[in-house]
């Protein structure tokens, strides 16, 4: 799972389509005109390991398109137009204009199918596994959203939310910088990039609410969150996936999400953290064990992450509350 092999997929798929690459090339962007179309793609690799691919054509006949890999990525997909199918290692969906998706990859197989004469306009984030997981490692539970933690021994998985305005706008922005100024250019658009990775990753992995309607949970809906609840306490050390906690409790996974924060006013993952730093002080100041010690013991391989967390919530360093400077 190399940085290359996110490029590798987006070379499989534009060669699988009718393109011809265009004269005007500049050195950030290839863009491409689609033969039997109107319309053109264009690609864009601000640095390894992370591309964009934005797309707008209409198709003058069906088309399937045959994709097979055995790299590995993360992508971002905003489908802003269009209609149509695919199926990923035999998992069947729909283009929905007008939403966002998360999906995880790798050696999988795919088909696209294509409407004749339906605009199509998307954009995609295409980001190797290796930045993924260095991003989503700076938090307690990065191991819980890893590649590996959220993908298992599937082939394929996606998420999917409807797109939220503040997200529409920051793919308006991607195209609003005209200077002449190519490093500048190249600077706009990978900061735009950046920006619309760190907002949908927050959104999706990390549970920020914002614009989100309240659900309606039923008695058996609430007695299974709060039996979720006591999962993740009965396994903090080694709390389960989201994925595999909300099999266990018998909810998908939108509804232990969305109920879970309704019943207990903060994300599950964040309820976790709480939870183990109440446990962590409690360790300290009984004074029996060193600050690793008691990181390990409530679920923190990392060292620095539990005490930057452990300082977020109490204002201390662990070390000062094993000297007793805790009241």
């Amino acid at each position: 799972m190399d940085q290359a092999s996110v490029h590798s997929i987006y070379d499989s798929y534009i060669n699988a389509l009718p393109s011809t690459k265009s004269d005007r090339i500049v050195s950030e962007a290839n863009r491409y005109t689609l033969t039997n179309s109107d319309g053109y793609l264009r690609r864009v690799i601000p640095r390894p390991g992370l591309e964009l691919v934005e797309s707008s054509y209409s198709l003058q006949e069906n088309r399937v398109m045959n994709l097979q890999s055995q790299a590995a990525m993360v992508e971002l997909s905003f489908c802003l137009e269009g209609s149509g199918e695919f199926v990923v290692s035999g998992s069947q969906h729909e283009f929905l204009p007008g939403s966002c998706s998360l999906q995880l990859m790798n050696d999988f197989h795919a088909h696209f199918m294509y409407r004749a004469d339906v605009p199509h306009r998307s954009v995609g984030i295409g980001i190797s596994v290796e930045q993924f997981n260095d991003w989503v490692a700076e938090s307690d539970v990065g191991a819980a959203y890893s590649f590996q933690g959220l993908l298992g021994n599937q082939a394929y998985r996606l998420f999917r939310m409807p797109l939220q305005p503040n997200m529409a706008r920051m793919l308006q922005q991607l195209n609003d910088f005209s200077s002449s100024h190519l490093k500048l250019r190249r600077l706009h658009t990978e900061g735009k990039i950046l920006e619309i990775v760190s907002s949908a990753l927050d959104t999706f992995l990390f549970e920020r609410e914002e614009n989100r309607p309240r659900t309606q949970l039923s008695r058996s809906d609430r007695e299974k969150i709060h039996n979720a609840r006591d999962i993740l306490l009965e396994n903090m050390e080694s709390p389960p996936s989201l994925i595999e906690l909300a099999r266990m409790a018998q909810l998908n996974e939108y509804k232990l999400k969305i109920g879970f924060k309704e019943e207990f006013g903060t994300s599950v993952f964040a309820y976790l953290r709480e939870r183990r730093l109440e446990k962590a002080l409690g360790l300290l100041r009984e004074g029996n064990l060193n600050v690793s010690e008691v990181a390990l013991i409530v679920g923190f391989s990392n060292f620095s992450h539990f005490s930057e967390a452990f300082r977020k919530q109490y204002g201390l360093n662990p070390s000062e509350v094993k000297r007793g400077r805790f009241c």
